[in-house]
C-alpha cells in the first residue's frame, strides 16, 4: 500500500511557494509541464436562465497523448439547448500557434482563448462546425483550494492530482448553435486541474459537485483512492456565504458518510441514491449535507461498452471509424488493471445544515454532481 494525502502541512506550502492565507493569480497559470504523464485542464461550465447549459474545457495535452512528451493543444465545447440535445465539437491548435501563461489563467489555442484573474474570466471559442461562444464569468465567491489544492500519491509524493476552483460565477454572453447567436445569462463554475497520474490508476471513485442554495454556495470533491493507495479518503469541501462571497467553512478532513444505494441497471452496480455527509471540525463548526438525486443526466459504462480485446477494437475501428473510439482501452486491459470504469452525472436536490459556533443555518437547493466510479465493487471503498 502506498501513501495518499492532501498536501496541507506548513512544509508543503513552503516547498511549493504557496501562500497559505491567500490564493494568488499565478496558481491559475500552468502548473505542470509537457513531459510524459503530465496533463491538465481549464474548465468552465454554466447553466443559463432559458435552460441552456454549456461546457468549455482547454487542455494543453490530449488525454490520449498524456504519456507522450510535448503538448497537443485542444479544447472541447458542448452546448445543451433547452430541448435537451447535446451538441459538442473539438478544436485543435499547433504548439507554435498556442500560448499558456504561468502567471495567471492565460490560455490561447489558435483563435480560441480563456483568460482571467479569479475575479473575471473571458472564454472565447471561434466557430467550430457550427458551435461557438463568447462568455464572461464574474466571480461571486472567493476562489477555493483545499490545503495547497494538491493530493500527493506515492510514498515519495511522486504523483499528484489537484483541483483549484471558483465555485460560483455570474455568466453572461452569447452562444452560437443551430445557425444563430443566442444571448444568455446565468450562473457557472470554473476550475483548474493538473496531474501527473491517470485517474484510472489513482482512484476507486469520486463525488464532485456544487450546490447553490438561497443562503450558501456548497462545493464538494470527495476523492477515494484505489487499493494501491489504501482506499484513502481525501475530501475537498467548503461553504461560502451568498451575500458576501466569503468562505465561511472548509473541512479539516474529518467527516462521516452514510449512503443509501440503488442498482444502476445499465452498469449493473449499486450507486448512492442518497448521500449524507457530516463534516465536523471539532471546534464547534460543522456542516451536514444531504443529497438525493432525482434524474440521471448521463450514464457512461466505459467498461461495458469497451471492446473485448485489441483485435476486436481494431475490427470496430475499421468498421466504424471514429465512432469506435473508447475512453481508456479494452475489457482485457481494464481486467488486467482490476478496474471497471463507469460514470454517472445527476440532477439532485440537497440540503445543508451549517453550524458555526452558536449560529445554525439551514438551506436547500438544486445540485448537479458526478460520480466517477473507476474501481470494481469493494466494501473497503465506502461507496
Amino acid at each position: 500500500m502506498e501513501r495518499m494525502r492532501l498536501m496541507d502541512r506548513p512544509e508543503d506550502f513552503e516547498k511549493l511557494g504557496i501562500n497559505p492565507s491567500k490564493v494568488e493569480e499565478w496558481e491559475d497559470g500552468r502548473r505542470g509541464t509537457d513531459g510524459p504523464g503530465e496533463g491538465g485542464v481549464w474548465y468552465f461550465d454554466a447553466t443559463f436562465d432559458d435552460g441552456t447549459k454549456s461546457v468549455v474545457a482547454f487542455r494543453p495535452k490530449e488525454p490520449s497523448k498524456m504519456m507522450l512528451a510535448g503538448d497537443s493543444p485542444n479544447l472541447n465545447i458542448a452546448i445543451n439547448p433547452p430541448d435537451g440535445r447535446t451538441l459538442q465539437e473539438f478544436a485543435y491548435a499547433s504548439t507554435e500557434d498556442s500560448h499558456v501563461g504561468t502567471d495567471k489563467c492565460d490560455v490561447h489555442f489558435g483563435p480560441n482563448w480563456c483568460t482571467g484573474d479569479f475575479k473575471d474570466y473571458d472564454v472565447h471559442v471561434e466557430e467550430t462546425n457550427g458551435l461557438a461562444c463568447d462568455l464572461h464569468y464574474h466571480a461571486l465567491v472567493e476562489p477555493f483550494r483545499q490545503g495547497t489544492s494538491i493530493i500527493a500519491l506515492g510514498d515519495e509524493d511522486q504523483y499528484h492530482y489537484t483541483d483549484l476552483s471558483v465555485p460560483k460565477c455570474r455568466v453572461t454572453g452569447r452562444l452560437l448553435y443551430d445557425g444563430a447567436w443566442h444571448d444568455v445569462q446565468g450562473f457557472g463554475y470554473h476550475d483548474h486541474q493538473w496531474e501527473n497520474i491517470s485517474p484510472l490508476l489513482a482512484f476507486h471513485h469520486w463525488f464532485w459537485g456544487r450546490m447553490y442554495t438561497d443562503k450558501h454556495v456548497v462545493y464538494i470533491y470527495e476523492f477515494v483512492g484505489n487499493e494501491r493507495f489504501g482506499f484513502t479518503h481525501v475530501p475537498y469541501f467548503m461553504v461560502a456565504d451568498n451575500d458576501t462571497g466569503k468562505i465561511v467553512f472548509s473541512t479539516n478532513g474529518d467527516y462521516q458518510l452514510e449512503t443509501e444505494k440503488e442498482m444502476q441497471p445499465t452498469i449493473g452496480r449499486p450507486f448512492p441514491k442518497t448521500s449524507r455527509y457530516v463534516f465536523d471540525n471539532g471546534d464547534g463548526n460543522r456542516a451536514e449535507m444531504t443529497v438525493t438525486w432525482e434524474q440521471e443526466l448521463e450514464v457512461r459504462d466505459m467498461y461495458g461498452s469497451a471492446p473485448a480485446n485489441a483485435a476486436e477494437a481494431k475490427r470496430l475501428q475499421e468498421k466504424l471509424g471514429d465512432m469506435a473510439k473508447v475512453v481508456g482501452g479494452t475489457k482485457e486491459q481494464f481486467d488486467a488493471m482490476g478496474i471497471a470504469p463507469a460514470y454517472m452525472r445527476y440532477y439532485a436536490k440537497g440540503s445543508l445544515r451549517l453550524t458555526l459556533g452558536d449560529k445554525v443555518e439551514e438551506s436547500s437547493g438544486d445540485m448537479i454532481y458526478e460520480y466517477n466510479y473507476t474501481g470494481r465493487e469493494d466494501p473497503r471503498a465506502g461507496v
